[in-house]
């Protein structure tokens, strides 16, 4: 019959039969006489303790007592202290003693894990682990390695030392460090191992104090081995640096968070407050579940920010909050969560279903060709006011909430041939009586006088009924050939498609332009008072870029921010010119009449492309710069052009007419014929390809290559140096 005992072996707590205690007791003597005059004794003694109790815990196996062939196996396996050494080797390990390091060099083999050696580190110990793990003597080879590989990859390697500094645990025990080189973990190495430990910082003194009397490889060594250490120390600092600057930096950020956490916060419970009396309308839950749902919002916008207040003060003044504080918190967090989606839930069912109502208003007094839109106010007691927003696009006020915003205006063709309204209210609820119910109570009153429309800017929403989306639309049907228009305070709601305007609106839309007279056509609505093209005061967003004019009178084209064009002249003559507009293209034309010169088409476009005359007008183009350009005339028009086009040119010209362009560009492009005229000395292309035939004349400045072909009775010059073919 054995005893059993409770030992603790090294950190592990083991219950042990009495044999097994004595023989272990017996081989733990036996260490500690061996190393009795060891500097490192009890550091020896602890570590073999440690690996003696990780070794017999793995080998019991499901067992839980520990008996005596467990401590055999597990002593055997360390090694016996006859088996390393006599008295003699254990003089050695004396400080005193004379011990030489370099008597012995243990075989360093492949390691099988992989740490970094922190006891040989210059930064991290990364280079030193993996010096010892495949076996190298030497860690300098490995660190001047990493270092040109890190300069030849621009850096790209430093982020992998970094990686490799946070990924790879340090060598912590004497364990540790022997399975970083592949060593077994028995007495003889663990000894080994902790009085070298001892002696390193000694031999790293004396090793670089040798290095000034050394000559040959081993100084040359040494040197590279101080110069990779000086540049891993300022990599080392360089990154303390940079983490003690970031930490700063990610500590301000945090602050800034919750002290604007933490205002939001505040401000919200403020206008919460505030707010109250506007709650009651716009949220869809009962007042209990409003107000709960408001309670669980602001703790989980709020616990949030607690955390990091105590996350600060634990930072600050060190003080630790219990763990079962932490977690109820968070519970608690949970729990507002939960509660959060399933008011959430519930208030959106409120919403899923949609009615709307419509009832015609009665227009038939109106007896004008033109019916004028007004917007009128609601006519709110101001006295009874108390809470406005947003410049009046909520009014609350002990009657009713009224909503600005939420109506919108459509104008269609009428088909009767008077004028028609149409309203339609909308609203939703959780079922289709509810929604219908809530548009039904919903106030807008659409009423006439004389032959003005009055439309309320804002609908209400009268008190005891919730907001559920109410929305007015007003639909007016205006008769061909009559007009309408709308003013100041209500133009703005008009949301007629473009398709519903005449294709000559310019841009002009109700919505743009209050008080102007708009003018039911076969086309469409048009404005009738609106500045037109030609007009002074004309402005459009549309682009033109392609010009086509026909006629003798005088044009500019210029370039500018925005299209416009102004028609100059005596009255009878500038009503001749006429505008085509398709497209991008527009066409001025007089139709074949006469102004003889005496109407100027002044034109400023953001954009040139093309341009084609016909005619004995004379033209000016002035401040572009474009890719490709082309100009074409036919007829005696007089062109000048001051372009540049740095893709291609491109001229086509017939009959009596002249072009002169200034500028540069890529290349030239020209086709003569009927004796025309192109003076292009001032145009600076690189490259030019032109044909002249019938008279024509043309006079070019070319830099590199110049194609003509010309008949006998066409003059063509290229100056500017280029190579000339000639067919």
């Amino acid at each position: 019959m054995n005893k059993i005992l409770n030992i603790n072996l090294g950190g592990y707590a083991l219950t042990i039969d009495e044999d097994a205690y004595d023989d272990l007791q017996a081989y733990l003597d036996s260490i500690r006489q061996r190393f009795s005059e060891s500097e490192g004794r009890d550091e020896i003694l602890g570590d073999i303790e440690t690996r003696l109790g990780e070794i017999i815990t793995q080998g019991m196996g499901s067992r839980s007592i520990v008996m005596l062939p467990d401590v055999e196996s597990a002593t055997t396996l360390m090694g016996k202290p006859e088996d390393f050494g006599s008295s003699d080797a254990a003089e050695s390990t004396k400080t005193g003693g004379g011990r030489n390091k370099s008597t012995f060099v243990p075989p360093i083999r492949t390691g099988k894990r992989l740490f970094r050696d922190e006891d040989d580190a210059v930064v991290g110990g990364v280079c030193s682990g993996l010096t010892a793990y495949f076996g190298f003597h030497d860690p300098v080879w490995m660190r001047l390695a990493f270092v040109l590989v890190a300069f030849l990859s621009f850096g790209f390697w430093v982020p992998a030392y970094l990686l490799m500094w946070i990924l790879v645990q340090p060598a912590r025990s004497t364990a540790d460090r022997l399975a970083m080189r592949g060593e077994p973990v028995n007495v003889d190495n663990i000894a080994r191992e902790i009085e070298e430990g001892f002696d390193r910082l000694g031999t790293k003194v004396n090793e670089f104090g040798s290095a000034t009397s050394k000559t040959g490889t081993s100084g040359v060594k040494n040197a590279l081995n101080t110069g990779v250490r000086a540049i891993g120390q300022f990599f080392a600092f360089a990154v303390r640096f940079v983490t003690k600057f970031a930490s700063f930096i990610a500590l301000l950020i945090a602050i800034v968070l919750f002290l604007s956490f933490g205002g939001a916060w505040i401000a919200g419970i403020w206008t919460l407050i505030t707010a109250a009396p506007l709650v009651d309308y716009v949220s869809p839950l009962s007042c209990t579940s409003t107000w709960l749902a408001f309670a669980n919002l602001f703790f989980f916008l709020g616990i949030p920010i607690i955390s990091l207040a105590l996350f600060f003060v634990r930072l600050l003044f060190k003080i630790r909050l219990a763990k079962w504080f932490h977690g109820g918190l968070w519970l608690f967090w949970t729990l507002n969560l939960i509660s959060v989606i399933l008011l959430t839930s519930l208030g959106v069912k409120e919403f899923r279903q949609s009615a709307s109502i419509s009832h015609a208003v009665n227009l038939s007094n109106i007896q004008s060709d033109t019916l004028r839109v007004e917007g009128i106010s609601m006519g709110s007691n101001d006295n009874a006011q108390f809470w406005d927003f947003n410049n009046d696009d909520i009014r609350l006020n002990h009657t009713s909430l009224e909503m600005n915003g939420l109506i919108e205006i459509r104008i269609k063709k009428s088909k009767s041939g008077r004028f028609e309204c149409l309203q339609t209210t909308t609203a939703r609820g959780n079922s289709y009586e509810d929604a219908l119910e809530n548009a039904n109570q919903t106030t807008f009153n659409v009423t006439t006088a004389d032959n003005t429309l009055l439309i309320p800017s804002r609908l209400a929403i009268p008190k005891g009924t919730k907001w559920k989306a109410q929305a007015i639309k007003i639909t007016i049907g205006v008769p061909e050939g009559k007009f309408i228009t709308f003013n100041d305070a209500i133009y703005q709601r008009v949301e007629t498609d473009s398709d519903e305007y005449a294709q000559d609106k310019d841009e002009e839309y109700i919505s743009r332009r209050p008080n102007k007279l708009f003018q039911m056509t076969t086309d469409g609505l048009l404005c009738a008072d609106c500045p037109k093209l030609g007009d002074k005061d004309f402005r459009t967003d549309r682009n033109y870029e392609h010009f086509i004019l026909e006629g003798d009178f005088k044009t500019d084209i210029q370039q500018g921010e925005s299209f416009n064009v102004r028609i100059d002249g005596p009255e009878h003559l500038k009503n001749l010119v006429k505008m085509i507009k398709t497209g991008d293209k527009i066409t001025f034309t007089t139709e074949g009449k006469v102004t003889d010169g005496a109407v100027h088409v002044l034109i400023v476009t953001p954009s040139f492309s093309s341009l084609h005359v016909e005619g004995a007008g004379e033209v000016v183009i002035r401040g572009f710069e474009v890719g490709e350009a082309a100009i074409s005339a036919r007829g005696s028009s007089r062109i000048k052009a001051y372009i540049d086009a740095t893709s291609s040119l491109d001229a086509t010209l017939s009959g009596n007419c002249s072009v002169e362009i200034t500028g540069k560009g890529g290349d030239l492009r020209a086709n003569l014929t009927d004796g025309a005229t192109l003076i292009a000395s001032n145009w600076r292309a690189e490259n030019a390809e032109i044909s002249a035939s019938d008279g024509s004349k043309s006079k070019l400045y070319v830099k590199n290559t110049a194609l003509v072909l010309s008949d006998d009775t066409s003059i063509v010059k290229v100056d500017g140096g280029a190579t000339i073919k000639r067919e």
